[in-house]
């Protein structure tokens, strides 16, 4: 029982990353520097990478606002800039 409740779960969190309105949640929670949201985002499965239409990820937009302990969680997670994205 316990394992099939194990792959519920990772079967949702694996929707989840592929969920627009959770990665624009996301985005959004990152550019106000909302680590609450944020955090709640990262945990239901937002993509910590998603782009917004100009290709801009959270981490791109919590730097740009100046959001330090954001871009840290960001960060954390495994956050990275356009720029980074495009280099790897």
């Amino acid at each position: 029982m316990k394992h099939l409740l194990l792959t519920a779960i990772a079967a949702v969190m694996l929707v989840g990353c592929g969920n627009p309105e959770a990665n624009r949640a996301l985005l959004d929670a990152a550019e106000k520097g909302n680590i609450e949201a944020v955090k709640q985002h990262l945990d239901a499965g937002a993509d910590v990478n998603a782009k917004d239409r100009d290709g801009q990820t959270p981490l791109d937009l919590a730097i740009q606002q100046k959001k330090p302990e954001t871009t840290e969680l960001l960060r954390k997670h495994g956050g990275k800039t356009k720029k980074e994205l495009a280099s790897s």
